[in-house]
């Protein structure tokens, strides 16, 4: 059908309507404002509906999900104070990363800094991704085992083993003793002292 034919076949029906429905009858000019009135809507709608020429989108980049190592503690095992910050005696959540076995043995026996290991051990011989999702996001990849320096608190975390996986889950350290995450090729078994 063209729009020609449409039209007349829209304002005839619109007369038919109008006429049947109304008290009166319309004039020949009412009638017309009415059917430009109409056309003008249905030529907008039209147009509103046409697409529009649209930018492609741009090469972004992605974030890298490369680990940042962080910066060891001081070896006296307090951190340097800088005239601008001020003294606190609550723990950072900062882990301090791999510990050696020096820092391991010294981190069970100072149990007052609120801080506790936590040993990944890796019982599934595959590659572990593990991504802490709080209290802060951070990312791990290791095969062998791995020890971190964690404040107390509560810890949700997603990880893979090996091409298995996601598993989620969460633990809760509570003291400065040692706690174990023991990764096996289908689960993962978290221990406490």
């Amino acid at each position: 059908m063209t729009l020609k034919k449409t039209l007349v076949l829209l304002f005839s029906s619109l007369f038919f309507l109008l006429s049947a429905c109304a008290p009166g009858s319309l004039s020949a000019d009412q009638l017309e404002a009415t059917a430009k009135d109409l056309s003008s809507t249905w030529i907008a709608l039209t147009l509103t509906a046409l697409p529009t020429n649209t930018a492609l989108p741009t090469a972004t980049s992605q974030p890298s999900s490369t680990f940042t190592p962080l910066p060891s503690p001081s070896p006296s095992g307090t951190a340097p104070v800088s005239p601008t910050s001020a003294p606190t005696s609550l723990p950072t959540w900062t882990p301090y990363g791999q510990a050696e076995p020096e820092a391991f043995a010294s981190a069970q026996a100072n149990k007052s800094d609120l801080n506790a290991p936590l040993f990944f051990e890796n019982k599934s011989g595959e590659e572990i991704q593990f991504v802490f999702l709080s209290p802060r996001y951070q990312e791990y990849k290791f095969k062998g085992n791995m020890t971190l320096i964690l404040p107390e608190g509560q810890y949700s975390y997603r990880a893979w083993i090996g091409k298995a996986g996601p598993f989620n889950g969460s633990f809760s350290i509570t003291n400065g003793d040692k706690h174990v995450l023991t990764f096996y090729a289908d689960k993962i078994h978290f221990s406490t002292p």
